[in-house]
């Protein structure tokens, strides 16, 4: 345990270390041209929105790790259906993806579950934001929720590079980045997005479609059926 704290420790210093760096840069850039307008500065402030805007999501990724670590964080069950939860967080994610060319696709079918609504919508926006950053422009994106052998199993498929062997077992490690991953993630929520569906008495799996791209699944239970 502490080994992994300290694991975590330098992990979480090494990520802030970056966006911090370009924040500085970026300030010192603007007291150097202080008399100029900002407008004639360059990208600095917009450097800088985007490195606080990654820092917030890292520090929040973190917040989230450190309660589930601590067992303070607890699931809220409810009867929901997967599907109507899945098409929720899609939405929103439509208009991101279509801003790099992506075509995000919805094709559930009902499947209930007891579970938490604000975690498994969390769930999905991972999953879908994972697929949408690993999908170059032109490709597609396709979110199903099926039930299938007493589970409900959200599938994401992205029309990405797809998955190394070598990376298969190491996707939901925190902190974990492959070589050829895209900027700009904190590395932090595939490691989230597991522990959510194994609160959920759950398994997520990682692997490749044969006609090409990475396929996340997600197995929930479904729910019970009410006694007489």
């Amino acid at each position: 345990a502490l080994r992994r704290q300290r694991e975590f420790a330098a992990n979480a210093s090494h990520e802030l270390r970056t966006p911090l760096t370009v924040i500085r840069a970026s300030v010192t850039d603007l007291r150097r041209n202080a008399d100029e307008p900002v407008a004639r500065v360059g990208t600095a402030l917009d450097d800088i929105d985007a490195e606080a805007a990654h820092l917030a999501a890292l520090v929040d990724d973190l917040l989230l790790l450190a309660r589930t670590d601590a067992g303070t964080l607890e699931i809220e069950r409810s009867r929901l259906d997967l599907a109507d939860v899945a098409v929720e967080a899609v939405g929103p994610l439509t208009a991101v993806a279509a801003g790099r060319g992506v075509t995000l696709i919805a094709d559930p079918l009902p499947a209930e579950v007891d579970g938490d609504a604000l975690r498994l919508r969390q769930l999905v926006t991972i999953l879908v934001d994972n697929a949408v950053a690993h999908t170059p422009a032109g490709g597609a994106v396709t979110v199903r929720v099926r039930p299938e052998a007493g589970a409900a199993v959200l599938a994401v498929d992205d029309d990405g590079p797809g998955i190394r062997d070598e990376d298969r077992e190491r996707v939901f490690e925190r902190f974990w980045r492959a070589d050829h991953a895209p900027a700009g993630g904190t590395g932090l929520g595939l490691a989230i997005a597991r522990w959510i569906v194994e609160r959920h008495g759950g398994r997520i799996t990682a692997g490749n479609r044969p006609e090409g791209g990475a396929r996340f699944e997600a197995r929930i239970p479904l729910a019970r059926l009410a006694g007489p």
